[in-house]
């Protein structure tokens, strides 16, 4: 009867055939890609019977997935022991006391040949809270028939954007997420880092939006403005960008590694023509710093076995795992030697412009009030074409404010 509840929970994440072995690690969050189960699976024969993990299916969607874990933390559910959280919660669990704090040998084991940006989302007030599990930073993709440079800064490439629609090509927009989500953070997110901005200092005590924030606002108004991006801009999501990049609209995209992988399976003769590169700057020559994506593995404050939850995190992101998720996935590893091994490589043809971004790379503002700041951001700038860098800067500096006073009020 364990058995069968136990399969009906994680939807076969995980085998029961003979029940599990030893302590049960119950993991929510991240053991659903295509792959993972073999990891769990490799990871349970190793323990020797120490323990089970035994993958939980969460929603889909990260605002779900959230939703879940909130609910049973708050009402100090001992029922989940390792949590996959996006990178962006870890200063809310954190905070809440959700989570547990790593010890010293710990932290430096679960930071050993990490990149240093992944190292600082699993961080909240220079303690260690989470293990990083994987990582992401978007590319630019275009079209090399049509683009045999790549654009260096954003000026540059609205400019060859608007020269092929004026040469009457079909394809010339950029493609970018512009709909009211998460996604279109990430890309206000990158301007930001561009110039040099930031909504909230960093113990999260002040809004900080001021004279950079609008120069990082005017330029997102100038990309939705410039009669190169899509008409539906305003609603985009990843799926439409990549959509319009497959069918011969874009010229040029700003999206994730898994493009290459996917449009191999979509359209094998736009991936033949499919160029990538870093990130676009401000200005020439500067290094790119773009948003991270990605998720970590974190210990509830509530779980009744901490270590064993701790050793199985450890397990699944040991280097041999980290390179099979990688590569069965499409979610880029963190521990950085392993761009450079033939096998990442292969997998992701465009690795070593992937790493250059990742080494610099930036999280979204670090702060227990994320979600609502997120919510405030992508509500006061949508849509994009219709951004007031001025007035806009000044609205988002007063709600970020409030929000940190508790006096905030959700769009």
């Amino acid at each position: 009867m364990a058995c069968a509840v136990s399969a009906a929970l994680v939807g076969g994440l995980s085998a029961c055939a003979s029940g599990p072995e030893g302590t049960v690690i119950n993991l929510y969050g991240g053991a659903s890609q295509s792959g993972f189960e073999k990891i769990i699976a490799e990871c349970n024969a190793a323990a020797g019977g120490k323990y089970t993990i035994v993958g939980n299916l969460t929603p889909s969607d990260a605002d779900g997935q959230r939703e879940q874990l909130v609910r049973r933390l708050a009402a100090k559910d001992a029922g989940m022991d390792l949590l996959g959280m996006d990178v962006t919660w870890t200063a809310e669990f954190a905070e809440a006391k959700w989570i547990r704090e790593l010890d010293q040998q710990q932290t430096q084991a679960a930071t050993a040949g990490v990149l240093k940006p992944a190292v600082e989302t699993a961080m909240w007030q220079d303690k260690m809270y989470a293990i990083p599990k994987h990582t992401n930073v978007q590319l630019l993709w275009y079209r090399k028939s049509l683009v045999p440079t790549p654009p260096k800064t954003w000026d540059e490439m609205i400019q060859m954007a608007q020269k092929l629609k004026a040469d009457g090509q079909k394809t010339y927009q950029i493609g970018i997420t512009g709909g009211q989500y998460e996604g279109y953070v990430v890309n206000i997110n990158n301007f930001l880092n561009m110039y040099g901005a930031t909504v909230v200092n960093e113990d999260s005590t002040q809004a900080t939006v001021g004279d950079k924030t609008v120069e990082a606002l005017a330029m997102m108004k100038k990309v939705a403005s410039s009669g190169v991006t899509s008409a539906s801009l305003s609603n985009n999501q990843e799926p439409e960008i990549f959509a319009e990049l497959q069918n011969g609209q874009s010229a040029f995209s700003v999206n994730w590694p898994y493009v290459y992988a996917a449009m191999g399976e979509a359209s094998p003769e736009v991936q033949k023509d499919l160029g990538f590169a870093p990130m676009p700057t401000i200005k020439a020559g500067e290094e790119p710093k773009v948003t991270l994506g990605g998720m970590n593995f974190a210990i509830s404050q509530y779980s009744k076995h901490p270590q064993e939850a701790y050793e199985a995190a450890m397990c699944m992101r040991d280097e041999k795992h980290q390179l099979m998720h990688s590569t069965a996935s499409g979610e880029p590893a963190v521990l950085e030697a392993l761009y450079k091994t033939p096998e990442m490589q292969k997998v992701y043809p465009m690795a070593d412009e992937m790493l250059k971004e990742l080494q610099n790379a930036s999280p979204r503002p670090v702060t227990p009030l994320y979600q609502n700041i997120s919510t405030i951001i992508s509500s006061t700038l949508s849509p994009p074409g219709s951004i007031n860098p001025q007035a806009d800067a000044q609205e988002l500096q007063e709600k970020i404010q409030q929000a940190i006073d508790g006096k905030g009020i959700l769009p």
